[in-house]
């Protein structure tokens, strides 16, 4: 009796094992052979906004790089998290990303109660891009030039501000400004990048804090005037514009940035040749001269350095938010 048991327990052991096998074996397979199709990459804004110049500008040569062609989806709405959302409802297996940026992952959190997502916890870092900082843009129907002469406006007339959204940078922004000048400025939230800079440039709006790369074509052409940057340092790509801070608003720092990450559990494997493939074509000589040249400053990182300065980012924004007296909503 106690022979048959043994045998039945050996065969047992070696049933697992061979289901072990097969399953390393079937995963192995899965990662040697990936990517057999086109790879989707979520946008959570709309087409033109920095996030999107960005990714349409390494997507051909990503594409090259990977063996797959590059999809860009652009889902807008709530600040980037309902792209997150749809990206996290996909399987972990390298066909589905999110070009992210730091809202998703760091500002959000202290702007919303509730949301459906971990902003770290529930994503797999895979590849920093580039950091880019906001810049306070006017209308070319205004006429101020100093930070006391945009008081002085605010004061007389209706003033408004346009964002891509609430919860977004140029929303976090333009409630930094409002605070530090106490002037009567309202919010204006819009969907997305690109229609919040078209309200400047008709006058439907005075001001926007935008993404600098969504608005360098807009500067040089005159059809945004350039206030001042939110950064302590000027930019090679508007070298003529001045910091907020040499305006005299003291430690007027923010800025975004963006990256790839994919849902959590994505295998080590598919992250590393994702993030090689991306470090390979940002240092092509002629993609990182189109990215200097629209006021990105380029962030390559490993992914687990990528993870832990999204935390450090996700601590560093929520204290922001909160110490700017922003309520939650």
């Amino acid at each position: 009796m106690a022979l048959i048991l043994d045998r039945s327990k050996m065969v047992g052991v070696r049933a697992a094992r061979l289901i072990a096998a097969l399953a390393a074996l079937s995963v192995s397979s899965i990662l040697a052979a990936w990517p057999e199709k086109p790879i989707k990459v979520f946008i959570g804004y709309a087409p033109g906004g920095s996030t999107d110049v960005v990714a349409r500008l390494l997507a051909p040569k990503l594409g090259e790089k990977l063996g797959q062609p590059l999809i860009i989806e652009n889902k807008p709405g709530g600040a980037g998290d309902f792209a997150a959302e749809l990206m996290l409802q996909t399987p972990a297996d390298g066909y589905t990303l999110l070009m992210t940026t730091v809202a998703v992952h760091a500002i959000n959190p202290g702007l919303y109660k509730t949301r459906k997502f971990h902003p770290i916890d529930d994503f797999t870092p895979v590849a920093l891009i580039a950091s880019y900082p906001m810049i306070l843009i006017a209308s070319p129907q205004t006429t101020f030039k100093t930070i006391a002469e945009l008081k002085e406006l605010a004061a007389r007339t209706p003033t408004f501000y346009s964002s891509s959204g609430i919860g977004s940078p140029g929303h976090l922004a333009g409630e930094l400004l409002v605070r530090a000048l106490d002037a009567p400025i309202t919010h204006v939230p819009y969907k997305g990048g690109s229609p919040s800079v078209l309200a400047v440039m008709t006058g439907e709006a005075q001001l926007n804090f935008a993404t600098l790369p969504a608005v360098v074509p807009q500067i040089r052409g005159g059809k945004v005037r350039a206030i001042g940057l939110a950064s302590r340092e000027r930019n090679l790509a508007v070298p003529e514009v001045p910091t907020l801070i040499e305006l005299g608003v003291t430690d007027f720092e923010v800025g975004t940035w963006t990256g790839l990450v994919a849902p959590k559990g994505l295998p080590h494997d598919i992250v590393d040749r994702i993030n090689a493939a991306v470090a390979a074509v940002v240092n092509d000589p002629g993609v990182k001269r189109r990215l200097l040249d629209e006021g990105a400053e380029i962030r390559l990182m490993a992914p687990t350095e990528f993870g832990t300065f999204m935390r450090a980012e996700n601590l560093r924004w929520v204290k922001v938010v909160r110490d700017a007296g922003i309520t939650p909503q």
